[in-house]
């Protein structure tokens, strides 16, 4: 069981074997260190000044008030610290720091009302209520979403033990805010997957989808479709308007195919004038409807210059086992359409 009342864990000094017996609990306080044999005080100082001194001042601050009360300690350690502290006998929380105020918007007398897991996110609770059956004395440590007052959702990193407080067994948790960090993570993983100039995905993107998609097919049996597209006349557009307005035109096809998206569908640029567009639970005559209509907004589109795009449609698995053979039967079928 951890208590609140601190002990000191500092091992005798290596450098002096005789210097343990300057140090002695007895009945919760110090007792007189025993004389060193055959030395007087004034002969065991001149010997061991650094010990005396230390003997001497850890003999004061055990006596002084604040350490004789472990609990008052405890508080105004935890009222000075930046970690949230939550400790909850049953259901009702018992005690909260400011930091704890902080960090769920809520005032120390609100929190004081309430049941730790009305904090916690419904997607996280289950799990946190697993980790409540923490073995006493052992810690736990996890990440849970909270939600604040004003309903903004935090991730907290929490540390969760059993402790004697007021006497009495209670749980601690003690709670570090990871939001900003979980925030910067999120933008490096959506880097990772991003086309930066049209904002699609990119090729491991496209990967990561066509995979998924595979294995919820064997799962279901139901069927998913590929459209492979190329920008036509790319090149020529580059020569005679810029590679500026070459850029530009890659983005208005990457518009129109988020146009054309479901939420459930993925539309990626996987290479310099090539884009792809994967389509769960449709059949090959809905994935032409689709590339007819892409192929129609491109033709009625007023912005100059004019763009068109070659697209090839297969559906896995009929058109191919593997991710390799059903890009070869779209990459094929897009070739047979590329104007000469």
């Amino acid at each position: 069981m951890t208590s609140l009342t601190r002990r000191s864990t500092r091992s005798p000094l290596p450098q002096w074997p005789e210097a343990s017996r300057y140090f002695r609990l007895e009945g919760g306080g110090l007792s007189p260190p025993p004389k060193l044999s055959g030395m007087t005080e004034t002969q065991e100082h001149a010997r061991f000044p650094m010990l005396t001194k230390i003997r001497e001042r850890t003999a004061d601050a055990l006596l002084r008030p604040e350490f004789l009360c472990g609990e008052t300690n405890f508080r105004t350690i935890a009222e000075a610290i930046a970690c949230a502290i939550f400790i909850s006998q049953g259901e009702q929380l018992n005690y909260v720091n400011r930091a704890a105020e902080t960090i769920t918007g809520y005032s120390r007398e609100e929190l004081l009302s309430m049941n730790f897991w009305d904090l916690v996110g419904p997607d996280c609770r289950e799990l946190v209520l697993k980790r409540e059956g923490t073995r006493h004395g052992s810690a736990r440590q996890y990440e849970v979403k909270i939600l604040t007052k004003s309903g903004d959702e935090r991730w907290l990193d929490i540390s969760t033990a059993m402790i004697e407080f007021d006497g009495m067994l209670a749980s601690l948790h003690s709670a570090v805010d990871l939001t900003e960090r979980k925030h910067a993570e999120e933008k490096v993983q959506l880097l990772a997957v991003t086309d930066p100039l049209t904002g699609l995905g990119n090729y491991r993107r496209l990967v990561e989808a066509l995979d998924a998609e595979v294995k919820r097919t064997g799962r279901t049996g139901r069927p998913f479709a590929v459209l492979l597209l190329d920008l036509d006349q790319l090149k020529k557009i580059n020569d005679r308007y810029g590679h500026l307005i070459g850029s530009q035109t890659l983005c208005r096809l990457a518009d129109v195919l988020r146009a054309f998206c479901r939420s459930i569908d993925t539309a990626a640029r996987y290479g310099r004038d090539e884009f792809a567009v994967i389509l769960p639970e449709t059949t090959a005559a809905a994935a032409r409807l689709v590339a007819s209509r892409i192929r129609s907004r491109l033709a009625t589109d007023s912005i100059h210059p004019p763009l068109s795009a070659s697209i090839g449609v297969a559906v896995y698995p009929h058109d191919g086992e593997t991710i390799g053979a059903l890009l070869r039967t779209a990459d094929c079928e897009l070739y047979g359409m590329k104007p000469v």
